[in-house]
């Protein structure tokens, strides 16, 4: 399905820009609260200011490590040897570490257990040498990741001991979210209460995962970090009735705070998800068909996106019925049927963000439109109980023609099964969104 013709860009700050600077009790210098699937971000706190982010610079090596899998570079069954300088590394008394023995024979796979659960540092730079020769030279890919990716950050090491590395709440987030995203398998190493490497079992250093000591529901994962400069780091997620969330605090208190103000920051994600994933807000947007009118909502959850309702259509050309056996809404257009059009002033004057309706999402109703032999089934369809919303974006991909009118921010949509040319969807979303970069 197209991505959505007009919402993409304008509609989220209708409603996340009260959300995302909600006061929250916390104790972190830094945070960010990040919706994995929409990319959202419903909380910020110095999200854009750059700060040592000790451990949690292991995420970097884990998405490096796991794009040489996915590049068949290795296989989690590649066997490393280590060396004394391993050996010697993992008995560094100021780090978190596995013990690591010279000589001895160990797998990915296990690296990458030691690394995410007890974050071994020398873990870290024992897979870097292999992967790329030296240290310095996986450093080197991390940096030029980061700049692939687009993030604010620099490193100089693997670990996350040095002083040096720099990363913004903000990016930390996008690239946990990049690595669950890409390579989902990085969970199952993350919610591990612990591992067992070389003999010795290592507990996990994510006290929110089930069985720790602020264990918090739906979390699996994802990285600690302590450090005197950088404070009590952590980034984690949780995933509840398919909603993912990844929050990052960045100097905390030391102790229990990190764990503390990543709930406060979990919960805020959870509760703003679920606000904006179950409702229909009022927009200044407008909606028009065969040049008439039409009531017009915003949803602001996976799929972001201008609605109407179906039973609206009655109003516009269409008959409109409802097979309870199937649970489906088809909208017929009629030629002969008036197009009446519904008065919108009750709708102008809800001021905009204003929740319209609550939202069932995935109730099992479909939804199709037919007009002039042609048929269409729309691919996200809500229940409002009683009524049944689709997105507008949808049908105009179906129709005759559309045209987005930036200036008077309305979507014009022919369905008058007569011959219309049809706009370049490409050259559409591209003149959008250069109108909308230069408000």
């Amino acid at each position: 399905m197209k991505k959505s013709l007009i919402s993409i860009f304008a509609c989220i700050s209708i409603v996340l820009g009260s959300v995302a600077h909600a006061e929250l009790d916390l104790t972190s210098q830094a945070a960010f609260v990040m919706d994995t699937q929409t990319g959202d971000s419903y909380y910020e706190l110095n999200a854009d200011e750059l700060l040592a982010p000790a451990s949690m610079t292991k995420i970097m090596t884990a998405y490096i490590v796991y794009r040489k899998i996915a590049d068949n570079t290795i296989t989690k069954d590649t066997i490393i040897i280590a060396d004394a300088e391993d050996a010697i590394s993992s008995r560094t008394g100021d780090a978190t570490n596995a013990l690591i023995e010279e000589g001895q024979a160990y797998t990915v796979d296990e690296i990458l257990g030691a690394i995410l659960v007890p974050s071994a540092c020398a873990a870290c730079d024992m897979i870097g040498k292999y992967l790329c020769g030296n240290t310095q030279e996986f450093v080197n890919l991390m940096n030029a990741t980061v700049a692939e990716l687009g993030l604010d950050a620099y490193f100089e090491d693997a670990s996350g001991l040095s002083d040096s590395n720099r990363i913004t709440a903000r990016s930390m987030a996008r690239l946990t979210s990049c690595l669950i995203n890409e390579y989902p398998d990085v969970l199952t190493y993350t919610s591990r209460p612990y591992i067992t490497f070389g003999g010795l079992t290592y507990a996990n250093t994510n006290a929110l995962i089930p069985g720790g000591a602020n264990e918090y529901w739906g979390a699996d994962g994802f990285k600690t970090g302590t450090t005197n400069l950088a404070g009590g780091c952590l980034t984690s997620t949780a995933q509840r009735y398919g909603v993912r969330i990844v929050a990052v605090t960045m100097h905390s208190d030391f102790g229990p705070a990190r764990f503390d103000d990543s709930i406060r920051l979990l919960d805020q994600g959870f509760i703003t998800a679920d606000y904006l994933y179950n409702s229909l807000f009022s927009t200044d947007m407008r909606i028009f068909i065969n040049d008439c009118e039409i009531p017009t909502f915003s949803y602001q959850g996976p799929e972001k996106g201008l609605c109407f309702l179906m039973e609206d259509l009655l109003n516009y050309g269409f008959d409109v019925d409802w097979d309870n056996e199937t649970q489906t809404i088809t909208a017929r257009r009629k030629p002969a049927n008036a197009i009446t059009g519904i008065p919108m002033e009750i709708y102008h004057s809800y001021p905009v963000g204003s929740k319209i309706f609550d939202v069932a999402r995935n109730s099992g109703i479909s939804a199709r439109i037919i007009c002039s032999g042609k048929e269409y089934t729309f691919s996200n369809v809500y229940n409002l109980n009683g009524y049944t919303a689709v997105l507008a974006d949808e049908l105009a991909e179906f129709a005759d023609s559309y045209i987005w009118n930036e200036n008077e921010k309305c979507l014009d949509i022919r369905l008058m099964g007569k011959s219309f040319s049809v706009m370049n969807y490409e050259n559409l979303i591209k003149g959008y969104y250069l109108a909308y970069m230069e408000r």
